[in-house]
């Protein structure tokens, strides 16, 4: 799959949605005064660590599932052509801080016999 590099304003865009979010989390694991002075760095650390963990794993489900509903139904073997369905299963990917679970694509071929995904784009697009 090819990698495309995004504009450094959208990523900055983004940074800052993450960080007004940052606040909300701040008032939920502290309230609305904030923190008690016996409270170390290591402590708000986790809560900050978790929280990006959580939104991680969040946005990562959510692109991939967007993405595995453009494929559709069916889609063309790679290997003969032949039109087959589309099921899913559940694939645990590991990154960084955790995993995330999508419920992957998969393509089975009758006639040859054989499962395939990811798609080529030219699968996808036919």
């Amino acid at each position: 799959m090819a990698r495309r590099e995004l504009p450094p304003q959208l990523l900055q865009e983004i940074r800052g949605l993450a960080q007004a979010w940052g606040k909300i989390v701040a008032r939920r694991a502290f309230g609305d005064d904030g923190p008690g002075l016996d409270t170390d760095f290591h402590t708000m650390e986790q809560i900050a660590q978790a929280a990006a963990d959580g939104l991680a794993e969040g946005a990562l489900a959510t692109l991939l599932e967007q993405q595995a509903q453009t494929l559709g139904q069916q889609l063309p073997c790679p290997a003969c052509g032949t039109l087959c369905a589309i099921t899913r299963e559940p694939r645990t990917l590991h990154r960084p801080g955790g995993t995330v679970t999508p419920n992957e694509p998969l393509g089975h071929c009758p006639a040859c016999r054989r499962d395939f995904f990811p798609p080529t784009a030219a699968a996808a697009s036919g």
